[in-house]
């Protein structure tokens, strides 16, 4: 599928996105006050600065693969984070992922609420990472000291107007659950459930958090120690066969990887299937207005011409600016 195609996929997810109100155009520069309404009271910790409770339904996740009593605050970036980010590797996609680690696990707090239970940033989901990052960002930064800008080119009626467009958790479309596979969604165990009379047995797919990407990265390099070829169609599968980093290896990993040889064409298609889906729906696409003919425009992050990874916490301005 062609990046035209799929931005055109975005724009239309995002206007119905729009009407919801799940989602906000960068139409004119506005003043950022909350990181949107709460839709619970804020726990002990958020009435301490500089903490801030995070709304969950202002996430990609919506929360919904969290424990319901799932709470996450986080607080502004420091010269500590800023020194370690300053150091990234943007050419190096495992020194981008530890860089966002170390900077979610240091400005943010998450937990359960009633419980002892103390979580970490290895527990955020991926498909909720750049909001949260985005998020952390914006109170860094809170008057707009330090905007992550965006090149999009606009494919209206053969426009071509490449518009500078103010990226932030607010215009990000970063991920939407897929339809077909809504109807398996298990409140009770906050993941998909599906069982099977075919399969003679129930699947369960969850949504990968920092940890389980550790720890299929560790998997990874496991089997290159010991000489063994890529299998892409299992790795693109396990990460949402994981409940919980806290209880899976990279040597359990591999005895999944051996044991999948013996699953079944039915029980192989569907997770394949299942997991496409859900990897087509998580996409990082800034959304805006063509700033010639107003059409909607929505485009991936990262791209040339816009900002980069590094340019979350690291100014781009003269020397003399900072001072």
């Amino acid at each position: 599928m062609d990046n035209n195609t799929e931005d055109k996929e975005a724009l239309d997810i995002l206007s119905k996105l729009e009407e919801s109100g799940d989602v906000k155009f960068d139409k004119e520069e506005k003043k950022v006050t909350s990181l949107g309404k709460a839709s619970r009271q804020f726990m002990s910790d958020a009435g301490e600065s500089p903490w801030k409770l995070v709304a969950l339904n202002t996430l990609p996740s919506k929360g919904m693969m969290h424990d319901v009593e799932f709470e996450q605050l986080i607080k502004s970036a420091k010269t500590k984070e800023i020194r370690h980010w300053s150091t990234i590797d943007e050419y190096d996609p495992v020194d981008i992922f530890d860089k966002i680690a170390y900077v979610t696990e240091s400005c943010s707090k998450l937990n359960i609420k009633g419980s002892n239970a103390r979580l970490n940033s290895n527990d955020i989901l991926e498909i909720d990472k750049y909001h949260i990052l985005f998020k952390i960002h914006r109170i860094t930064f809170p008057n707009a000291e330090n905007k992550l800008m965006a090149k999009v080119k606009c494919t209206s009626n053969s426009c071509d107007k490449i518009s500078s467009i103010h990226t932030t958790d607010s215009n990000l479309q970063g991920f939407s659950y897929p339809m077909e596979l809504m109807e398996w969604y298990s409140e009770e165990e906050r993941c998909f459930v599906i069982p099977s009379e075919k399969l003679n047995e129930t699947l369960r797919l969850y949504m990968p958090t920092i940890g389980v990407t550790k720890v299929v990265n560790e998997y990874k390099e496991l089997c290159l120690s010991r000489g063994l070829s890529e299998d892409e169609a299992f790795d693109k599968i396990v990460p949402y066969l994981i409940d919980s980093w806290r209880t899976t290896s990279a040597e359990k990993l591999l005895e999944l990887r051996n044991e999948s040889n013996r699953w079944s064409e039915n029980k192989f298609l569907f997770l394949h299937g299942a997991t496409e889906a859900l990897i087509k729906n998580s996409k990082n696409k800034v959304l805006g207005i063509c700033e010639k003919c107003k059409s909607k425009i929505a485009s991936s992050i990262f791209l040339g011409g816009s900002f980069t990874v590094k340019d979350f916490f690291i100014i781009s301005s003269r020397l003399r600016d900072l001072i």
